[in-house]
C-alpha cells in the first residue's frame, strides 16, 4: 500500500514550504495635506498622539485626494514618501490646506522595511515581494459620516526565495 509513503511526501511539502507572512496593519506617520506652494508631503514618524489639531479647529474634510494612485518598487528599492502628492478638500469642494492626516501600511509584514523610515522619517524601502496598502485618514472632523481615508497601492516586484525541502532517504 501506497497510502503511508504519499503521506509522508505530503506532510514533509507542507512542512518545507515557506509560511505566508502575516498581513498587518500598523500606524507608523503623521502629516499634513499640502498647502498653497508646498513641493514635499509633511510626514514624520507617529508619535502616538497624531498631529496637532490646534490650528485646524472648525476644519471639516470632505475628501482626500493622493498620487500616485501605486507604488511599483523592486526588493531593495526605496520610495520617499514626500513624494506623494496630498490634497483635501472640503465643504462645497474648497481646497482645504494643511489637513492632518496619519498614515498606516496595511500589508504583509515583510513587505516593507522601516529601518529607513526611522532613521529620516519619510523612505520606505521594499523588503519581500507583494502588495499592500498605503492608507491616508483624515483626523479633521468630515462634513458627513466617517473621518476621511484614500489608499494608495504598493506593489513589491522579484522573487520569494524559496527553502529547500528536507531530503528524505
Amino acid at each position: 500500500m501506497n497510502a503511508p509513503k504519499y503521506l509522508l511526501l505530503t506532510i514533509a511539502a507542507l512542512a518545507a514550504a515557506p509560511a505566508a507572512a502575516a498581513i498587518i496593519s500598523t500606524t507608523f506617520g503623521q502629516g499634513y495635506s499640502y498647502s498653497e506652494g508646498d513641493t514635499t508631503f509633511a510626514i514624520e514618524p507617529y508619535d502616538g498622539t497624531g498631529p496637532a489639531l490646534g490650528g485646524t479647529l472648525g476644519l471639516r474634510v470632505n475628501r482626500v485626494e493622493v498620487e500616485p494612485a501605486e507604488i511599483v518598487l523592486g526588493i531593495g528599492e526605496t520610495f520617499s514618501l514626500r513624494d506623494i502628492v496630498v490634497h483635501a478638500w472640503g465643504r462645497d469642494n474648497t481646497y482645504v490646506e494643511n489637513a492632518p492626516l496619519i498614515v498606516t501600511l496595511e500589508a504583509p509584514d515583510d513587505l516593507i522595511d522601516f529601518e529607513l523610515f526611522n532613521e529620516d522619517g519619510h523612505t520606505l524601502r521594499a523588503d519581500q515581494p507583494g502588495l499592500g496598502r498605503l492608507w491616508l485618514y483624515s483626523v479633521a472632523p468630515p462634513v458627513r459620516g466617517e473621518n476621511y481615508a484614500t489608499s494608495l497601492v504598493i506593489i513589491v516586484n522579484g522573487q520569494r526565495a524559496r527553502t529547500q525541502p528536507p531530503l528524505l532517504y
